[in-house]
């Protein structure tokens, strides 16, 4: 998988509350650290705002052909 096919990714919780879009994918030192998902994300692109959901990468649970899964905010 490239990081460029999780672009556009909807973002789910198993229980299917929808998060946005995957905008940017966030790395460092060549590891994924963090998603960066909904409308608010895509206008921090363009602004630099700080306003977007950033979602650590542990809470990704899987990566589906439509979605990424990330677990709910209880846990980690």
């Amino acid at each position: 998988m490239r990081l460029s096919d999780l672009r556009d990714k909807i973002v789910r919780s198993p229980d299917g509350r929808t998060f946005g879009r995957v905008h940017e994918v966030h790395c460092d030192a060549g590891r994924v650290t963090a998603l960066m998902c909904g409308p608010a994300s895509f206008l921090e692109r363009w602004t630099g705002r700080k306003k977007g959901r950033r979602l650590p990468w542990e809470r990704v649970r899987r990566i589906a052909d439509d979605a990424v899964v990330i677990s709910d905010g209880s846990r980690s």
